[in-house]
């Protein structure tokens, strides 16, 4: 159905805007005639309207967009109001327009009488799917209002964490920017210079000098072509990595080099511990929550693994036997996963290793950091001296000529 946005004016007049999805704009002027409305603008959001309609240049809804989500659902449902009307009010206040579009469809999903963890399985794309299972789960059990709390905690918690990421990479890419910026700068604009002067001087170049002199001449003349490698390199890298053998490959990656294999050993951890606990506390069944868990842990290696510790429980084994069969979690969950088993509270010591492993997240991080930057330094002091040097050789030689 297409999008609406219209203006209106009620008997005091008072004017208000607002947006729906409808069949036709003769459906909306009688349904806002209905509600003792008079229309005032009524515009169709389309691609000549809107550009954000195209699916390309739609805001996605990120982590932090299903904390607030979720976090004004709990607050809403706990002051009694109900469903329908909570996400009347919800849907009027979202600023993100996916967001929006999404939440006025489940309004009216809601309103033919249709489950909310149903209305939200229309928007996989959207919702992941441990946000519908656990709502699923709370409508079953009646404690909606609890398991919105414990989603809103859950995405906050997965928010810091890819900030956290985010930020500890955020200097290293810039230090990397600026060199590869520096050394663009030198070989394009300093060294051409150079380059007229020293041929002016009929003598015969070091081979660095006229190597590095060569490199100078082809990115000059030839940039376009550098520019199109680029672009083709970057877009075979990401079209690769969206594909199963590239997701493979990367996963297989970042568990085996020595730099980023730490981090990720305790990314992948608190992120299996923390999505876990939060299953199991609202009380969705331990297969069930394992399915949802390895689809967001990132690593295709490892959520494959799960695959057999998945079918040994469904063959009546506990969860620690295999999960220590598959050796990548670490002794320490293993074993506190056994006493949650054995106490009854595996929740809470899911919930205990992966607040441990966010605080990992961070020391191994600032060690990425710390190993970083002096290398993109050195590199970059490395390749800086080498043009400088191909540059003063020839100063060196002919001032020698000169002095003899």
């Amino acid at each position: 159905m297409p999008l609406y946005n219209y203006k209106v004016t009620n008997e005091s007049g008072k004017i208000f805007k607002g947006e729906i999805n409808i069949k036709s704009e003769d459906d909306l002027v009688v349904l806002l005639r209905e509600k003792g409305y008079t229309p005032l603008e009524i515009k169709v959001r389309n691609a000549f309207t809107d550009i954000s309609t195209i699916s390309f240049f739609k805001p996605k809804v990120k982590v932090r967009d299903l904390a607030i989500f979720c976090r004004q659902f709990a607050i809403v449902l706990e002051a009694g109001v109900p469903i329908g009307a909570s996400l009347d009010v919800l849907r009027a206040q979202t600023t993100n327009s996916t967001m929006k579009e999404c939440l006025n469809e489940i309004y009216e999903s809601i309103q033919k009488g249709l489950s909310l963890s149903k209305s939200m399985k229309q928007f996989e794309d959207i919702f992941p799917e441990i946000l519908i299972n656990m709502v699923e789960a709370g409508e079953v059990s009646g404690m909606l209002d609890k398991v919105f709390v414990r989603m809103a905690e859950h995405f906050e918690k997965e928010f810091e964490l890819n900030n956290k990421v985010k930020s500890a990479m955020t200097y290293p890419i810039i230090v990397l920017c600026v060199a590869i910026g520096v050394i663009v700068l030198m070989m394009t604009v300093v060294l051409p210079k150079f380059t007229g002067i020293l041929k002016g001087f009929n003598t015969k170049l070091p081979i660095l000098t006229s190597i590095i002199m060569g490199l100078s001449n082809f990115c000059v003349k030839f940039w376009y072509l550098i520019l199109l490698v680029i672009i083709g390199a970057v877009t075979g890298i990401i079209l690769f990595r969206r594909s199963d053998r590239g997701k493979r490959f990367f996963a297989n990656v970042r568990l085996k080099l020595p730099i980023l294999k730490g981090m990720t050993n305790c990314l992948i951890t608190a992120r299996f511990t923390r999505t876990l606990a939060t299953l199991v506390s609202s009380g969705v069944l331990l297969i069930q929550s394992l399915e949802v868990t390895q689809k967001v842990l990132g690593n295709m290696l490892i959520s494959e693994k799960l695959n057999d510790v998945i079918n040994e429980i469904k063959m009546g084994r506990g969860l620690t036997g295999p999960l220590t069969s598959i050796g990548y979690f670490p002794p320490m969950v293993t074993s506190m996963i056994k006493i949650g088993e054995e106490s009854g509270d595996l929740d809470y010591t899911l919930e205990k290793c992966a607040d441990f492993y966010d605080k990992e997240v961070d020391k191994q991080l600032q060690k990425i950091v710390t190993t970083l930057e002096p290398i993109i330094i050195l590199t970059l002091a490395g390749v800086v001296a080498v043009i400088m040097l191909s540059i003063l050789l020839p100063m060196f030689t002919l001032y020698q000529k000169m002095a003899q």
